[in-house]
Formats: structure tokens, C-alpha cells, sequence
């Protein structure tokens, strides 16, 4: 391995710790929780900035050519050998989303507070962990993908953690029909959940969904509060989809949107539009 690809996070304290540096007064009702979730921030940013530096300088070390990268989505990466995240999940499932063979390793750049899942190293033991990947001495593991088609256009999108199908407003009703298998039916709900395996532990599992074995290469989905005004008999109200079996998913919205692996990646889901979920046939090669 000689080129690799640092992906990082921003820290959270210029969002609103600046806002209340700036002049603006911390009002009173609630000020114990304000200063409490100010003071998070501020030690989590001094954190993330230290392992930052600790992992460029590990990887300096060894003479290894990098680039970092705040967002992976606009980088080309098939000249990179390796993808390191620096962050917490959520910068992770950023980095992964363009990958196709490289491996990736996370590093969770504030333990104490971020939740880093998929994160196999942070400060302390990345030199450790990057040594014995680059030694050989590390296999990644596979880790079971999904494929979103739009409107059988196009190359599908490859995610490792979940979707979200809704309405961009969220106290609007998310109108679409779901199809698994064989059978079909509408839905007026708050969304529709669909994840992997990885995914399974996370929101989908909060929606009432099950925890599936991180191998497995089946899809769940779960809606969520399904309105039962109209219609009172659902049948299609969440599951295990085995992996020969697809998902599709039409938008009775005229603004609806896609959510991709969380918040940064959305897209346009109108009336009429159409997906299709599938197994990807490119699994994640994950340092855990």
C-alpha cells in the first residue's frame, strides 16, 4: 500500500458555540442543559482535532502519499490503496459509499463521546492497527451491501447502512406503495425504512425493526407510524427480505426525498418516481 485517502469529519463547535460566543446571550430557561452540551462539544472538538493530528502523523511516518478529504463523494478513488475515516460512524459511512475495492479502516476520533461501531482503531491504536495492515497481518472483513436504482436508470448507488423514504417536511405525510416480493400495497406513514444487516442496529431497530447477523446478505424494512385513518389492514408493516427477493418503493409525493447512509446524501423523490433495492454485488472490505 503506498496512497491513501484521509477522510475527515468537522467538528461541531463552530455550529453553536460560535452562534453564543458571537453576543448572544444563553437564555436562562434551560441554560444548564446549553452549557452542559457546550462544554461537550468544545472537549469533543479538542479531541477530534488530537486524533487528526496523531493519525496524519502516523501516516507521514511511514511515508505513505495522502489526501485528505473532507467529503469522499467528488474524489476519484482508484488510485487509493487504502481509505481511512477519522471521525465517528457517521464519517465512515461517508467514506465507504464511493469504495468499491479498496479497504477502509475508521478511526473514532473521540471515544469518550462519538459512537464509532465500524471504527477498528482511534487515537491510541491506529499506529498499532496501521502497522499490521500494512504488514498483511489484518484480513478485512466483507461486509454485505445494498443497491438503490432510480427509475432503473443508470448505475445503482451502493450503501452499506440504510435508507430513509419520505417527505422533505416531516410533520407531512410520506405517500408511496411498497412492493416485497410478490405483493403490493400504499402506505401513508412518517417513512419507510429499508437497511442491511449493518444497519440494522440503528434506526431501523429504534422503528421496532430486528437485529440481523452482520454476514447476512438479506434487506429489512420497517415503515414508521403508518396511518391507520383510512386504511386499517396493512399487510406489508415491516420484515426480514431474503436476498433473492427485491424491494420496490413508488413515490405518491410531489416532494419526497431519498436519504442515503444519513443526512448527506439526499435525493429527489416525486410522483411517479421508483426504486428498486437489492443485495449489492460489492461488499465492503471493513478493518473492524
Amino acid at each position: 500500500m503506498k496512497r491513501v485517502l484521509l477522510v475527515y469529519k468537522k467538528s461541531a463547535r463552530h455550529v453553536p458555540a460560535i452562534g453564543f460566543q458571537k453576543g448572544r446571550r444563553v437564555p436562562s430557561v434551560g441554560s444548564e442543559f446549553i452549557h452542559r452540551d457546550l462544554e461537550r462539544i468544545r472537549r469533543a472538538h479538542r479531541a477530534h482535532l488530537r486524533t487528526l493530528e496523531e493519525v496524519l502523523r502516523e501516516i507521514r511516518r511511514r511515508h505513505l502519499a495522502v489526501k485528505m478529504a473532507y467529503r469522499v463523494s467528488a474524489h476519484d478513488l482508484a488510485s487509493y490503496d487504502l481509505v481511512i475515516s477519522v471521525g465517528g460512524d457517521g464519517t465512515f459511512l461517508e467514506a465507504a459509499r464511493a469504495v468499491r475495492s479498496q479497504q477502509v479502516l475508521g478511526v473514532n476520533s473521540d471515544p469518550d463521546r462519538s459512537v464509532g461501531s465500524f471504527c477498528g482503531a482511534d487515537g491510541r491504536t491506529f499506529a498499532k492497527v496501521l502497522d499490521r495492515v500494512l504488514a498483511g497481518r489484518v484480513r478485512a472483513t466483507p461486509l454485505p451491501r445494498a443497491m438503490l436504482e432510480i427509475n432503473g436508470k443508470g448505475e445503482g448507488i451502493h450503501f452499506l447502512n440504510d435508507l430513509l423514504i419520505t417527505h422533505r417536511r416531516p410533520a407531512a405525510m410520506s405517500r408511496y406503495w411498497v412492493q416485497i416480493g410478490t405483493e403490493k400495497e400504499e402506505h401513508r406513514s412518517s417513512g419507510l425504512w429499508i437497511s442491511t444487516a449493518a444497519g440494522s442496529t440503528g434506526a431501523i431497530q429504534s422503528a421496532g425493526g430486528r437485529r440481523m447477523p452482520v454476514a447476512s446478505r438479506a434487506l429489512q424494512y420497517r415503515p414508521r407510524e403508518l396511518y391507520h385513518g383510512v386504511q386499517s389492514r396493512y399487510r406489508l408493516t415491516g420484515g426480514i427480505v431474503a436476498c433473492g427477493k427485491k424491494i420496490l418503493v413508488g413515490s405518491l409525493m410531489q416532494d419526497g426525498m431519498i436519504c442515503i447512509d444519513g443526512e448527506h446524501q439526499a435525493l429527489p423523490f416525486r410522483y411517479g418516481d421508483f426504486l428498486r433495492v437489492v443485495p449489492s454485488p460489492y461488499p465492503l472490505n471493513w478493518i473492524a
